[in-house]
């Protein structure tokens, strides 16, 4: 009994200093990725995280098609889609093939399907608040208040943006590996999201209003 409670004593802080390595690494490529694209105009800003995000959405949905292709039948939600002659033709280029098992099987499609829903409910409105945010802090623009913003004012839009952005991209790798990186590090990514996104609306309502 001794020796046990030794073992689980010697692993908490394995446990902890592994999650504080994951918090190193995840922040601070954070703050390294927004101070590089703070460089950038804020349309310029703006358009990148967009594309980014949308290009993002079309690699996870081929990426939850080939998992459901790999899977065979029970990746499917009936035999008839199973069937598709016409999806079959997507299996040479995404090698969706059983000797190919990356990212398949059932818990593979329940994963990815998982990280596309959350993605759905969460990317749009980034994607609406970024362009809003754009709308009321481009430099030159007068506010409400007869105000001219300056470049500076912008500084904080632009570093959230990217923030939020990075944020998600981090949020749907550690998704899609989750077995291996644990779930831990996807909340901190997706903390990385929402407190960026909280931060980016309550200054974007602040200079609209």
């Amino acid at each position: 009994k001794r020796l046990d409670g030794e073992v689980r004593d010697a692993q908490a802080p394995v446990s902890m200093m592994s999650l504080l390595t994951w918090a190193i690494a995840i922040y601070g490529s954070i703050y390294g990725v927004a101070q590089q694209g703070t460089t950038k105009s804020l349309p310029q800003v703006v358009a990148v995280c967009t594309v980014v995000l949308t290009i993002k959405a079309f690699v996870l949905g081929l990426l939850a098609v080939r998992a459901r292709l790999a899977t065979g039948e029970k990746g499917f939600a009936n035999k008839t889609e199973s069937a598709n002659v016409l999806l079959q033709l997507f299996k040479p280029p995404l090698i969706a093939y059983e000797w190919a098992p990356a990212l398949a099987g059932s818990s593979a499609v329940e994963r990815i399907e998982r990280c596309v829903n959350n993605n759905k409910e969460f990317e749009p409105f980034l994607i609406g608040l970024m362009f809003a945010a754009m709308a009321v802090a481009s430099p030159g623009e007068v506010s409400k208040k007869g105000v001219v913003l300056a470049e500076d004012e912008t500084e904080l839009v632009k570093t959230l943006a990217i923030i939020a952005t990075y944020s998600r991209v981090l949020h749907t790798l550690l998704f899609l590996t989750w077995p291996i990186s644990g779930s831990e590090p996807r909340t901190m990514a997706f903390d990385g999201f929402f407190f960026a996104a909280l931060g980016l609306a309550v200054y974007t309502l602040k200079l609209a209003m």
